[in-house]
């Protein structure tokens, strides 16, 4: 278990440093300052600051309490979190107005800066494969249970935009299909680990904001 914890922060914190990196070098060489281009390298300068903060609380992350079992949790966590690498292996985008780029990249801007916010609210209890750590019932975990993928669909939605095509979209599909399994998958674990999981998922959405509760029933979805 530590080798595998070990190995895991080294490769996340490889991968990070790796985009930061190169996302650093596209920015800085970019030489567009008309409107399409400012918002593009903040939305770069957004994305940089969420995948440094990814590293920080990987780094940082206090030890398991327990894991998941066998191998479909890690497996479909690793394809909710490095699916959309994929996009830069599709066919060329369809061609779309500037307005519609412009629109992609402030979603992909607000998608990124409030995914590193979740980031910081999770703190040390972060994990890409499902794992308890600590229960954060707190802040915007006060409003849903998982806000951190919430916010990763505005970015999502901003990558489809900004390419899109029906690849874009059928990866868009299958990306939250996996992000919804991850979420039980989860919530499988945290049920295990914490017994005030139960309380704490009958009274709160477990995406969609001020979403009705259904009684008991809502615990039970995962």
């Amino acid at each position: 278990m530590f080798i595998a914890d070990v190995i895991g922060r080294i490769g996340i914190c490889t991968y990070s440093i790796l985009v930061v990196w190169t996302k650093i070098a596209r920015t800085m060489t970019t030489g567009d300052y008309s409107s399409h281009g400012v918002v593009f390298i903040i939305a770069e300068i957004a994305a940089i600051l969420f995948i440094g903060m990814m590293c920080v609380v990987t780094l940082t992350r206090m030890p398991q309490v327990r894991s998941a079992r066998g191998v479909e949790p890690y497996l479909t966590a690793m394809g909710g979190t490095f699916l959309f690498l994929l996009i830069a292996f599709l066919p060329p985008p369809m061609v779309l107005p500037d307005a519609v780029r412009i629109a992609a990249m402030v979603l992909m801007i607000i998608g990124f800066l409030s995914s590193a916010y979740m980031l910081a609210i999770l703190g040390r209890s972060f994990s890409i494969a499902p794992g308890a750590r600590a229960l954060v019932t707190t802040g915007p975990y006060s409003i849903v249970r998982h806000p951190l993928y919430l916010t990763e669909e505005i970015f999502i939605i901003g990558m489809i935009l900004f390419s899109f095509s029906p690849w874009t979209v059928f990866l868009g599909v299958v990306h939250w299909g996996l992000q919804l399994r991850r979420m039980s998958n989860e919530e499988t674990v945290l049920w295990a680990a914490f017994p005030d999981y139960r309380s704490y998922a009958e009274r709160v959405p477990k995406v969609i904001p001020f979403l009705p509760m259904r009684g008991k029933r809502a615990a039970t979805t995962g």
